[in-house]
């Protein structure tokens, strides 16, 4: 069998002839729209007929067919091999490639081939991997923001370029791009180990990032349970781990080939778990000065008052119930969006919270209903159960309350996936008003890793209990 490994030319180069050139079982080869360059190519024959892409029939009735394609290693070696070419060129030509994307042909060498080969070609594509929908607000407001200082667009450029690399499976420039963050952020212009070690030690949001991301390594909530992590094996404190950090730095970044303890270019998945770490530490720091921008009342009050003076908005008629028969809120909200989102019923419910306990009504409300004014369709609803129509409008429980266990689904690339986490919690009783909170603290949880996630319904249980205290759910018309 012949594989074929393509890479796609990123910028505008001129060839005005070419044909296929041979070294051992490689063949290099271009392809040209008219003198224009479009793809360098690199076939190797004689590739074992197991390596061909196929088909495998599911065994129950209703399953999908499991496609199964891989490059046998091919894609690394073609990768390996066009970037030595690419560097001897580079003298006479700057050709950009895109090593992240490539095209995958598979083609047979003889008849007997033909039956097994069940895919001739496979486009691997990282283009959406790292896709939100985000809804414009968030997007709006960010162009509404002040401006932010150079150093900062200099290092999150950094932190974007090892999101990108991380995805597409380049996982040692993953980690040397968040290293590049923190070193041109904290480290101003200190090289040595032990300079860094001192000045990133020095920064306490820093090592609270630090902390966290070592106590929940499965924080990036994508982390493989067979995905190793023992860097931080032997460190006892903060200083220790950073320390470990620098020196896989040092490492990673300054690696000689004569040394016996360099990195494999082609097997970079041993510094997966390092590279996942970097990244959560990374992320929190970024995202938290994301949101402060975005959510800043001088952007909120820019991108709105330009929203609504052109007439995109929306109109939210919201009802809330007491346990009490006492008279409740009733709030007409308006926001600056014409998409229905399910970020939308979010923000919704935390301006009906905040009105609740601003009109000192959230202790004994239980229920609140919301929907589109124009149209007179339910948006969301959040119901608390039977417990706060009690007398006393409490929960006590006989065995202690350890934690609270919030239950979600949310849509993602066209699915609906389920998530869960906990958040620690004492005693024996709740509240109607620590229910409220927690439920805050649920959003907040939920937005902080990920401000883009649509959530479409979302419950708190007590411990590993089965019936749920508080639900949340979006209604049809808010769907995504």
């Amino acid at each position: 069998m012949i594989i074929t490994v393509a890479f796609d030319v990123k910028n505008y180069v001129e060839v005005m002839e070419g044909w296929p050139l041979k070294h051992d079982n490689m063949t290099f080869f271009l392809e040209r729209e008219g003198n224009v360059l479009k793809k360098v190519c690199l076939s190797f024959s004689g590739v074992g007929i197991e390596h061909a892409p196929s088909f495998t029939q599911p065994n129950e009735a209703g399953a999908s067919a499991d496609l199964k394609v891989s490059s046998g290693g091919y894609a690394a070696l073609a990768r390996k091999r066009i970037m030595n070419w690419q560097a001897v060129v580079s003298g006479i030509q700057i050709v950009h490639l895109d090593y992240d994307n490539f095209d995958l042909q598979f083609h047979a060498e003889n008849i007997e081939e033909e039956s097994r080969i069940h895919l001739k070609s496979f486009k691997s594509s990282y283009d959406k991997a790292l896709n939100s929908t985000c809804d414009f607000e968030q997007i709006g407001r960010a162009f509404c923001a002040h401006p932010i200082p150079d150093d900062r667009i200099e290092s999150t450029s950094h932190y974007r370029e090892g999101r990108l690399a991380f995805e597409a499976g380049r996982y040692v420039d993953a980690y040397n791009n968040m290293f590049l963050f923190l070193e041109t952020r904290y480290c101003d212009g200190k090289t040595k180990t032990a300079q860094q070690v001192e000045l990133l030690s020095r920064n306490e949001a820093l090592c609270l990032s630090i902390e966290e991301a070592a106590t929940e390594p499965k924080k990036f909530n994508q982390a493989d349970n067979s995905e190793k992590f023992d860097l931080f094996n032997s460190c006892t404190g903060v200083a220790d781990k950073i320390r470990a950090l620098v020196l896989l730095r040092g490492k990673l970044r300054h690696h000689s080939l004569k040394s016996p303890y360099r990195w494999d270019p082609n097997q970079q998945d041993k510094h997966k778990g390092e590279a996942r770490f970097l990244i959560a530490v990374v992320h929190d720091i970024v995202i938290k000065e994301s949101l402060e921008d975005i959510y800043a009342p001088t952007s909120l009050d820019n991108f709105r008052e330009q929203s609504v003076s052109s007439g995109n908005e929306i109109k939210i008629k919201l009802t809330t119930h007491r346990a009490k028969n006492e008279r409740a809120l009733e709030l007409n909200m308006s926001y600056p969006t014409t998409v229905v989102s399910s970020l939308l019923c979010v923000n919704t419910v935390r301006h009906a919270i905040g009105a609740c306990e601003k009109g000192g009504q959230l202790a004994d409300t239980v229920k609140f209903e919301a929907v589109h004014s124009a149209r007179g369709l339910e948006l969301f609803s959040v119901d608390f159960d039977v417990w706060a129509y009690t007398t006393t409008r409490e929960i006590v429980v006989k065995q202690p309350i350890e934690f609270i266990r919030c239950s979600f689904e949310y849509f993602r690339a066209d699915l609906i996936t389920k998530n869960e986490f906990s958040i620690p919690c004492q005693g024996n009783r709740l509240t109607i008003l620590d229910v409220w909170k927690l439920l805050q603290r649920s959003y907040d949880h939920i937005e902080h890793r990920d401000p883009t996630t649509r959530i479409m319904s979302l419950k708190l249980f007590i411990n590993d209990g089965t019936k749920a205290i508080v639900s949340y759910r979006v209604g049809a018309l808010a769907r995504f």
